[in-house]
């Protein structure tokens, strides 16, 4: 039996910071991970991967679609899968390089191994073969074991024609088309990057809307995107029948409960993500997952057992590795009493990094109709802006809405070239309270996107006033 202050269950974003935080604090850490890496989906097998992926696509598709006056630049009309690995391979090794020094840094003593409770303060650590290898005992547990992509038992993951977001990146060939199933975010981002590279991609969403919880206007300007880049639409559908097509390469056949017959080179399955709570152990300490697989947490992310803290995407909405890591640092500060920020999860930024990336925080229109606040909407659009005529971005959009009464900036929309970097220009002005004046007044380089903000507020001002009554007589 090894004894620890702090025992850590997954080394993916939340879990990793989680042990920092502890190790920060004097305290002894052990960070139980099953795989042969650290980092979890963050950087093994999501975010890093498929962003690099993505920037991989956006290069290529400009080369081929967007060169610039009097430049000419060859490239060649197919692009292999090694090639687009190569870059990510070497992002992915240093960003583990970065992780692995910062573990070893603060001595966090990291155990290979699938990690199973005993009882409420004791992990059994398990190899490959299933034997267990040791125990820890840990007076504060934390539970970071992330997520997986569902997988339904009636389509069948065979790696060669059938994938999920995990498995599509490491396609075996280039396909010439693609069926996404699922358009929600993890979806429309591979859509639009198998689009951009040139792959005939057809996205099948069981909602009528693309991705409703975004602004009306901002969605079906991606839409429009999405489509130039090629994607072709099939809403109010979804699958009925996956069946793998022989032949030398094989290839799939969808068919959907409309009647559709959909046939492609590959097929990518992306609804919904569960907890990986299956296997660890829970029954023994009395902590019953929901049906997705995820843990119940209060405010302070501790389960039924308060020593036994759970983080990240496990726990569900928002799985962001930017609030899973936070979590991790909160979930540690409370258990030691240690001071720090609290995170403010009721408006957080959120970014899709489709083709054009979109982001945002705070309100949307609908929500402020809902709500009958009366508001007022300014625009920057991309087009009109130095900056985005010499990078060669257009059809994007800075969105500001407004609260009526006060010009109090309620909301941040944006489509379009570095949107995920743009918008916390956005949160700074939400957090401060800042107004329309405020931003229209406040300084911006030249040329720079961010000056769109103070074009939208501008906007914004001259419709409140052309809005106004008139003064009284």
């Amino acid at each position: 039996m090894n004894t620890f202050d702090v025992v850590v269950i997954g080394g993916g974003p939340g879990g990793e910071r989680a042990a920092i935080q502890a190790a920060r604090a004097g305290k002894r850490v052990a960070l139980v991970e099953r795989e042969n890496v650290v980092g979890g989906m963050r950087v093994n097998w999501g975010t890093i991967p498929s962003k690099t992926l993505r920037e991989s696509a956006v290069f290529v598709h400009g080369l081929r679609h967007n060169r610039l006056d009097g430049i000419k630049v060859e490239i060649a009309d197919t692009i292999t899968i090694p090639e687009l690995k190569y870059r990510e391979q070497r992002v992915v090794q240093r960003e583990l390089e970065l992780i692995l020094s910062s573990l070893t840094r603060y001595a966090i003593e990291i155990v290979r191994g699938e990690g199973r409770f005993v009882d409420p303060h004791t992990v059994a650590v398990h190899g490959a073969d299933g034997r267990m290898r040791l125990r820890l005992r840990g007076d504060v547990i934390v539970i970071a074991v992330g997520s997986s992509p569902n997988r339904p038992a009636d389509v069948r993951f065979d790696d060669e024609t059938v994938f999920d977001s995990t498995t599509v990146l490491r396609l075996p060939r280039m396909p010439q088309s693609m069926i996404v199933l699922g358009a929600g975010v993890i979806g429309v981002e591979y859509a639009s990057i198998f689009s951009a590279l040139g792959v005939a991609v057809t996205l099948v969403d069981t909602r009528a809307d693309l991705l409703p919880f975004v602004d009306r206007e901002i969605a079906s300007l991606l839409r429009r995107e999405l489509q130039r880049l090629g994607t072709v639409f099939v809403p109010n559908d979804q699958y009925a029948a996956v069946e793998r097509i022989d032949g030398a390469p094989p290839a799939v056949r969808v068919t959907t409960r409309s009647g559709n017959v959909l046939e492609a080179d590959a097929l990518l399955y992306c609804v919904g993500r569960d907890g990986n709570t299956r296997g660890i152990g829970l029954e023994a300490i009395g902590i019953t997952p929901d049906p997705r697989g995820l843990i119940k947490v209060n405010e302070h992310f501790q389960t039924a057992h308060p020593h036994i803290y759970a983080v990240g995407d496990v726990v569900g909405y928002p799985a962001l590795a930017s609030t899973s890591m936070e979590q991790g640092r909160q979930a540690i500060r409370h258990a030691f009493g240690i001071p720090g920020p609290r995170l403010r999860t009721e408006r957080l930024p959120f970014a899709i990094y489709a083709i054009p990336e979109v982001s945002y925080i705070g309100e949307t229109e609908e929500a402020l109709r809902q709500q009958g606040l009366p508001y007022v909407v300014g625009r920057g659009h991309y087009e009109m802006n130095p900056r985005g005529q010499i990078v060669g971005a257009s059809g994007g959009l800075v969105k500001l809405l407004f609260a009526r009464e006060t010009m109090r900036l309620a909301g941040v929309h944006i489509i379009g070239h570095t949107a995920s970097e743009l918008i916390h220009t956005g949160q700074a002005f939400l957090d401060s309270g800042a107004d329309a004046t405020h931003i229209a007044e406040t300084l911006y380089n030249y040329p720079t996107f961010s000056d769109m903000y103070r074009h939208a507020a501008l906007v914004a001002l001259r419709a409140a006033a052309d809005d106004a009554p008139p003064p009284a007589a």
